[in-house]
């Protein structure tokens, strides 16, 4: 589920429509999480950036990649690595996760380089509002997933010309305790 909650936090930032469109299916009869996910979507309050018109979350480079080909305009995408628990002094379970966040737009082949320019500092303009409510969640402990964002980001072009795409990418880790429930 907790890969699930950060698909729903994530979905906050874009225009609702843009996330909705991932449920390309309209519905799944292997995944009963499937209708409530896409109800909880609905029901989350106005976009925090609507700027951001489309969302891609996602690992698989194949299925990322025709997602981004259905897009138009800027889009976030999320990818989310991997899991690392550690036991600290008191014998208390830290869970981190590695993920990154990009805020990119898709170029036509003809844009040049002053268009080129244009997209990366605006995308550098909203994937920075971006990290600055990540962090604020993080201060407010929010989500439960998200208990600390790391003090330490990397902010690095993104440049994609099998996705037709230039932004910028947030890498971090959070950090929350136990998150898998291994001490229960």
């Amino acid at each position: 589920m907790v890969l699930l909650e950060s698909l729903l936090y994530f979905s906050r930032f874009p225009l609702r429509e843009g996330v909705l469109s991932m449920f390309s299916n309209g519905s799944s009869s292997a995944f009963p999480a499937y209708a409530s996910l896409m109800e909880d979507i609905r029901r989350l309050p106005p976009p925090l950036i609507p700027e951001i018109e489309g969302f891609v979350f996602g690992q698989s480079i194949e299925r990322v990649r025709r997602r981004v080909d259905s897009l138009t305009g800027t889009y976030l995408f999320v990818d989310f690595g991997e899991y690392a628990s550690s036991l600290d002094s008191r014998g208390s379970i830290v869970d981190t996760q590695r993920m990154a966040a990009t805020v990119a737009v898709k170029l036509t082949d003809s844009a040049d380089l002053v268009e080129t320019a244009i997209a990366t500092d605006l995308t550098l303009g909203l994937l920075a509002r971006l990290r600055r409510l990540l962090i604020d969640d993080s201060r407010r402990g929010l989500p439960p997933w998200m208990s600390r964002i790391s003090d330490r980001h990397d902010i690095v072009p993104f440049v994609s010309p099998e996705l037709k795409s230039v932004g910028w990418t947030l890498m971090f880790t959070v950090t929350a305790a136990d998150l898998f429930g291994a001490k229960e």
